[in-house]
């Protein structure tokens, strides 16, 4: 399965949040901005990545790519 990189940056929303910046897509948390003494930190939940001022998300290259055109083949009559 390839994954793709794809930028998101347009869909994700701040909201401040236990004195740090929370990060989301629709309702889903996708990651988190923190101020350090080294300056503000990024950590983004799995699927996601912070690079270059923009979020990207990994998706699927061919999502709707059949992987199979039967089911149920362990009872061996496929």
């Amino acid at each position: 399965m390839d994954l793709i990189k794809v930028d998101v940056t347009s869909k994700v929303k701040g909201k401040y949040e236990d004195g740090h910046m929370n990060l989301y897509m629709g309702n889903a948390k996708v990651g988190k901005v923190i101020e350090t003494n080294q300056g503000f930190q990024h950590e983004m939940a799995e699927g996601f990545e912070f690079e270059n001022d923009k979020i990207f998300r990994y998706e699927n290259e061919n999502p709707n790519q059949v992987q199979s055109y039967v089911e149920g083949c362990d009872e061996g009559w496929c």
